[in-house]
């Protein structure tokens, strides 16, 4: 314990510290891609939200959910395991 305590006294009258990093923790990891994925966001679609809608947005989405029925990205989540 002694001998610890003369280093760091030694070490503070001499001036010597060890040297700390100027990056922080968060930039001295390297990224991998720096460029988000692309892709198209299509809007997923269940039953319980096409029950919910009024006529006029049936009508406005009417394409994006037969296209979501049709690429099987729609959700039977009422009438479940019937189909």
């Amino acid at each position: 314990m002694a001998a610890a305590r003369a280093i760091d006294l030694y070490k503070a009258d001499t001036g010597k510290r060890k040297t700390t990093s100027k990056k922080s923790a968060a930039q001295a990891v390297g990224r991998s891609t720096s460029v988000a994925p692309k892709g198209e966001a299509k809007a997923k679609f269940s039953e319980s939200q096409v029950q919910k809608m009024s006529d006029k947005e049936y009508a406005a989405n009417e394409a994006a959910i037969l296209e979501s029925m049709k690429t099987g990205e729609f959700i039977y989540d009422v009438s479940g395991g019937a189909r």
